[in-house]
């Protein structure tokens, strides 16, 4: 398997199945040997798997009667850990448009519509007929004419074992005269396009050996050609990459739609984006329209703290993370950002502050050819005020 193509593998099971935080984020890629794990295919999603929190609302009020959430111990699962290779901390901009001087009092915190109780990552959300009809519209928009659907359902278990309603289904996959088109309950839509499509020869379109200069101009192109698909009167272009252990950079393409504040600004880059992605040949393979709001259900807005105050909660063990026996330090820090985590395993959405730190005894886990790459772990530190946290007993120490 190429690694181009193993790379659009891995961003497929990334997005369909985990949906971060993007990565895309919205990139959260794990450090677990991407490369070396060619020869270990089933187990992609186990490896890949991302730390797995379930939050809970509890019934007894905070200030300003907001309810309280309780954030519970959690347990990692599967292998490696939450990270970037980049050779600087400048290379970890990921087009994440929050600014430490917006200054927000407030963001909202949202049920998840979508979450998956079986912990296995599997879409819940929008019902059959809604899936349909989404479908259907996204077929007409893309001028495309189904020929035949396939319903796939999930029999999964709870984690205590209770079975889940049999027979729901999770994703309609519909073969048309022009490529795939699949819609899943958590409202993305994934145009798979035909092998023999291709883009014009003045767009230069890979996952590697594209300038910068090159994806905007692809980009700009993409966006035009599928505005009517995505609807985002003022789509914004995310370039994002990271690096290979031999010190190949792969880029990411992505897109959302500006809003009409920085909530919304923030909101459209976590949750509702574009991903596209070319093929080994250089032309388009697929077009992934996400919908991660489709299902929620707002619980309020919340007040925030401060950077300063979740720098401080960070350095005094205060944080969720995948990485190993690595406590963070003030001098470590390379990046701060607010994100909301995503996807059918994230029982609440609501926002944290990021924190990108650098890593040095590193070899243990992993092997870097390049011994100028840089490794970067992800910490997470709830953005909202504590007041509003149900268990800080259960919250006040690092998680991993």
């Amino acid at each position: 398997m190429k690694s181009e193509k193993l790379q659009d593998a891995i961003g497929e099971v990334d997005d369909l199945f985990l949906q971060d935080a993007n990565k895309y984020i919205l990139t959260r890629r794990q450090i677990w040997g991407r490369w070396a794990a060619v020869v270990a295919c089933c187990c992609l999603i186990a490896g890949g798997t991302y730390v797995l929190i379930h939050f809970h609302v509890t019934n007894s009020a905070g200030a300003g009667s907001l309810p309280r959430i309780e954030i519970p111990a959690y347990h990692v699962d599967g292998m490696g850990f939450e990270g970037l290779l980049c050779y600087s901390e400048a290379e970890l901009e990921n087009g994440n448009p929050w600014q430490a001087d917006w200054a927000l009092d407030t963001l909202p915190v949202y049920q998840n519509g979508c979450f998956d109780p079986s912990g296995m990552g599997m879409p819940y959300g929008l019902d059959e007929v809604e899936m349909t009809e989404l479908l259907t519209n996204a077929a007409d928009v893309l001028d495309l004419e189904i020929l035949a659907t396939q319903s796939d359902t999930n029999t999964a278990k709870t984690t205590d074992g209770t079975i889940l309603p049999g027979n729901a289904v999770y994703q309609i996959r519909a073969n048309t005269d022009n490529g795939n088109l699949t819609v899943r309950a958590d409202g993305t839509l994934l145009y798979m396009l035909p092998d023999n499509t291709t883009l014009p020869e003045a767009y230069h379109f890979t996952y590697r050996n594209t300038s910068a200069d090159e994806a905007n101009a692809v980009m700009e192109y993409l966006l035009e050609c599928y505005a009517a698909f995505l609807r985002f009167p003022h789509p914004v272009t995310v370039l994002q990459g990271d690096y290979t252990f031999d010190g190949a950079y792969i880029r990411r393409y992505l897109a959302y739609n500006a809003g009409a504040d920085h909530t919304e600004n923030l909101l459209n880059y976590c949750f509702q984006y574009v991903r596209f992605s070319p093929n080994d040949d250089g032309n388009l393979a697929s077009v992934a329209l996400y919908g991660g709001l489709i299902k929620a259900e707002k619980i309020g807005d919340y007040p925030l703290i401060s950077v300063a105050e979740a720098q401080e909660k960070l350095l005094a063990g205060q944080y969720q993370t995948s990485v190993p026996d690595v406590v963070p330090q003030a001098e470590d820090i390379a990046r701060i950002e607010v994100v909301y985590r995503t996807g059918s395993q994230e029982e609440l959405l609501l926002p944290y502050y990021r924190f990108y730190v650098e890593l040095h005894d590193t070899d243990r886990w992993y092997m870097i050819q390049d011994d100028q790459l840089k490794c970067y772990g992800a910490y997470y530190v709830p953005a909202i005020q504590e007041q509003y946290i149900a268990n800080r007993s259960t919250y006040a120490g690092q998680f991993n």
